[in-house]
């Protein structure tokens, strides 16, 4: 199910651009975008100096001594004569930059990018509904023309697979975006059964115009929105 829906943006993507096979997009500077791990969140077993143990995953070198640790586990370092806890742990968000925006989103989240002559189409999903398309424009467009086109589009798309929207669709939402309250539109539907709502927001940012498009089901609400939350705030 979650395949027809995401295929709608696909679709829509290609009516706004002409779409080519995914590749590496370039950055500001020529450079390709990067994808880094943004810190740590741990847990653990002592594991002492020189020893390592099944799931240890880092090794930690502290004044010539080394530490075989795993993620979220404890081990003790001694300093100056004292011992002290410590713990190394992977932060549990990643850190996209390309094209010219950033942006954060939750490690359990695939990214990937298409780029087409003009704009370039980010995609940030889960396993479940939650479903993230950030489109940059590079080109000349106006914001109220993109935002139109996309909500036409995906109503048309969704209707072509089966989905039925609810009286009111369509109606005017507001979200905070890099800092500041966004208005946008909300398209409320059901899809094989399930209740799920897309909301299209459309801003500029120097030259570029962004194209922000998230998607998720009722029942998958609550983790939905903390994943949306991590990416809509880091957007920059």
């Amino acid at each position: 199910m979650w395949a027809n829906a995401r295929l709608a943006f696909y679709g829509v993507a290609c009516l706004l651009a002409a779409c080519q096979p995914a590749r590496p997009a370039e950055g500001p500077t020529g450079a390709p975008p990067t994808v880094a791990v943004e810190g740590p969140e741990p847990s653990g077993e002592p594991i002492g100096p020189d020893v390592s143990s099944p799931g240890d995953q880092f090794e930690l070198v502290i004044g010539g001594k080394v530490y075989s640790v795993a993620d979220g586990k404890p081990f003790e370092v001694t300093l100056g004569g004292e011992r002290f806890e410590a713990t190394v742990r992977s932060k549990q968000v990643l850190h996209y930059m390309g094209g010219g925006i950033s942006f954060r989103y939750p490690k359990e989240m695939t990214l990937e990018e298409d780029k087409s002559e003009g704009v370039s189409s980010i995609t940030v999903e889960a396993s479940d509904s939650t479903f993230v398309m950030i489109q940059v424009y590079s080109v000349d467009v106006d914001p109220a023309t993109v935002s139109s086109l996309l909500v036409s589009g995906i109503e048309k798309e969704m209707r072509s697979r089966g989905g039925q929207f609810f009286p009111g669709s369509g109606g005017a939402v507001r979200k905070r975006i890099r800092g500041e309250d966004v208005e946008g539109t909300r398209l409320e539907f059901t899809l094989a059964k399930e209740s799920m709502w897309t909301e299209i927001y459309v801003l500029p940012k120097g030259k570029l115009t962004i194209a922000l498009l998230l998607q998720r089901s009722d029942d998958d609400a609550i983790l939905a929105e903390r994943r949306f939350k991590v990416i809509t705030d880091s957007l920059r």
